[in-house]
């Protein structure tokens, strides 16, 4: 098998009517439980639905459990160029190069690496278009003038765009993601939780999301307040990826690493460890999207002391148009949410400082744990106020619909 000789028709025929949406290419795979996933499929529904462009689906699709409505479109939308591709990916090596005639949209991470490419082709297209979520700040020669080769890169946070433009990527724009409000909206508690004090905390457990520091305030805030409750959406399959792997530089529970076995996160015994007994903490595996406001308003609270968010973080725009109050703390992406009233920010932050070559933290925080328990208390004590504060941060999120940010992503584009 090898490269085909001349560039693959992808795309429809020259013949089409010039009337139709400009076609666009979307490397990465598409799914309901992942934020790359997510983010695909909201730019693939959003620009069919406006008429901005006809996206073409180039990795394959993970099982989508959610709106049945929206899995028909999604297929629909797979199905077109479907044997193209197919024969396409049938004669090509995988990670060769392919030239195709259509433009090309492309997830980048840390280093300019592709994301989620299943198969995994290097795409190159008419246009190719970088969307780019990056939290190792160091940013090498190369992959520099890799970016520079795309003909946009839209970062997915103000603090990921000016890194970037820092480290001489300059035509790069920012573009945050967006929320469902079909969804995510305030709603009441169920009534089997009443009786508990809830902290909702989301992201998948790694050091830079910061979950050895809600371990920690979750200890000491139960010392006083045993009805505390913490719902935890941490699933992490990629347990090998370089941020989980941080977690041994935790000021609070530097041997969580120990507690890792063949089949995952033995999480019973890190609770141990910590000090925290089975009854204070629930445990959720993966949870598709549309099952996450059920758990977000059944929580008081928000706590998300990220050390480091590359885009704005997709959980916390999330809880804050359920109406929850949200605690969120004020470094990197997480800047482009934080909403004058409508959320809690954690303003203490200190250098973040990490001894593994090729990775950089400058620019992260480590979040005040005094900081954390003192807003955690607001909220215990005057829930009227803290429900207020969530309510702004409702507004606030309501400005962040998916349609209104798939349609500024696709003037960056050019569609």
């Amino acid at each position: 098998m090898g490269l085909p000789e001349s560039p693959v028709h992808i795309g429809s025929s020259p013949m089409a009517n010039d009337t139709m949406p400009p076609e666009i290419a979307l490397t990465w795979q598409l799914g309901s439980n992942f934020g790359w996933g997510l983010y695909g499929i909201q730019i693939a529904l959003q620009l069919t639905n406006s008429g901005r462009g006809r996206p073409i689906l180039l990795s394959a699709i993970r099982p989508h459990k959610g709106d049945p409505i929206e899995r028909e479109a999604l297929h629909r939308i797979w199905l077109h160029q479907r044997k193209t591709i197919e024969g396409m990916q049938s004669r090509c090596v995988p990670d060769s190069r392919v030239d195709i005639r259509v433009p090309v949209l492309t997830a980048l991470g840390n280093n300019c690496s592709r994301q989620f490419l299943w198969p995994s082709f290097d795409y190159n297209g008419t246009e190719n278009h970088g969307l780019v979520f990056l939290e190792n700040t160091l940013v090498t020669d190369d992959a520099r003038d890799r970016f520079n080769n795309h003909d946009t890169v839209t970062a997915g946070s103000t603090w990921a765009r000016d890194l970037l433009r820092a480290n001489g990527v300059y035509k790069t724009e920012a573009c945050i993601q967006g929320v469902d409000p079909t969804f995510f909206c305030p709603g009441p508690k169920r009534a089997h939780l009443k009786d508990r004090f809830t902290i909702f905390a989301g992201g998948k457990i790694e050091y830079r999301k910061g979950q050895d520091i809600v371990l920690e305030v979750a200890r000491r805030f139960r010392e006083h307040h045993p009805e505390l409750l913490l719902l935890c959406v941490w699933d992490n399959p990629w347990l090998n990826g370089d941020f989980f792997g941080l977690l041994d530089h935790s000021p609070y529970y530097p041997n969580m690493l120990d507690h890792v076995t063949d089949d995952g996160l033995h999480w019973e015994r890190l609770l141990m460890d910590v000090g925290l007994p089975l009854n204070a903490v629930r445990i959720f595996g993966a949870i598709e999207n549309h099952m996450l406001p059920l758990i977000m308003r059944d929580a008081d609270v928000a706590l998300f002391p990220n050390r480091c968010e590359g885009g704005t973080n997709m959980m916390a725009m999330q809880t804050m148009a359920c109406g929850i109050p949200t605690i969120l703390s004020a470094n990197t992406g997480h800047m482009d949410i934080i909403a004058d009233g409508g959320c809690l920010p954690l303003t203490r932050q200190s250098p973040v400082e990490i001894d593994r070559p090729k990775i950089d933290a400058e620019g992260w925080g480590e979040s005040d744990v005094e900081e954390i328990l003192a807003n955690l208390e607001f909220v215990y004590q005057d829930r009227k106020a803290a429900r207020a504060l969530g309510l702004v941060g409702a507004a606030f999120m309501g400005e962040f619909t998916w349609e209104r940010q798939i349609l500024k992503l696709a003037n960056l584009i050019g569609l």
